[in-house]
């Protein structure tokens, strides 16, 4: 009869750990791969729409009021963040990395990503490894029956300006967990406006500002903007400003 030794009980849990490391490395590629195959499937459907987006003429028009963040809000855990153009930028400006995501709260795929990756990313933006760019724009109004796509977008940097950077990533990411279906009416005004304050916004605040789409022409231009940066379709990956897939991402953010 063998002998249950320290050795041999060290090679059975070396061997039990390898075998986990591996079911979670499988599992990872399996979610990663549901990722990819969902973006394939919308990148023609969301081309087409990119196209028709972008072909309206906003040259020329320049956006009367422009979204900010709001003063002195800061992320409570002191990760900076600030506005730049039309990119919303949340992390150390000197972390090793920066990835940037253009993505539609309309967009099915962008919800996918967020879902997979959204909470791994965060982390690695709090911890001063990545430093996250929202490149935010609006083509998907056709997917609903009320302009959900450019509302959302318009209630978010309602949120951004009045309330800050933690409101604004709680609000983002529960549109995305609560994403409407697509050929439906998206959340009301006032759907909008109570998420908006479950966030952290004050409603006297938020409410005129996504009442009144005051970032209509901002939303236009950020859109127009995304095209002539050569990208179609979302959610666009780019790492230190190269175009990347979702497997790349979960690489930076996860470990392979």
């Amino acid at each position: 009869m063998s002998k249950n030794t320290p050795e041999r009980r060290e090679a059975r849990k070396q061997r039990a750990a390898e075998a986990l490391r591996q079911k979670q490395a499988e599992e990872r590629r399996r979610r990663i791969v549901a990722i990819v195959s969902v973006v394939a499937a919308v990148v023609v459907i969301v081309g087409g729409l990119t196209w028709w987006q972008s072909s309206r003429d906003t040259s020329g028009k320049v956006a009367d009021t422009v979204p900010s963040i709001a003063s002195g809000s800061g992320a409570s855990d002191g990760t900076p963040a600030e506005l730049d153009g039309y990119g919303i930028f949340i992390g150390d400006a000197d972390a090793p990395s920066t990835v940037t995501v253009y993505e539609d709260l309309q967009c099915p795929a962008c919800a996918n990503l967020e879902a997979q990756l959204g909470q791994p990313l965060a982390a690695a933006v709090d911890a001063g490894k990545v430093r996250l760019e929202y490149r935010m724009i609006s083509f998907l109004d056709r997917a609903s029956t009320n302009e959900y796509s450019s509302r959302a977008l318009n209630a978010a940097l309602a949120v951004l300006d009045t309330a800050g950077v933690d409101a604004f990533r709680a609000f983002h990411d529960d549109l995305y967990a609560h994403q409407p279906e697509e050929g439906g009416a998206g959340f009301t005004d006032d759907e909008l406006v109570d998420r908006a304050v479950a966030a952290g916004a004050t409603e006297s605040e938020v409410r005129p500002q996504v009442e009144g789409k005051v970032y209509e022409q901002w939303i236009k231009n950020a859109t127009d903007q995304m095209s002539k940066d050569g990208y179609n379709s979302t959610p666009t990956i780019l790492i230190d400003g190269k175009e990347s897939d979702p497997q790349a991402l979960a690489d930076l953010v996860q470990g392979s």
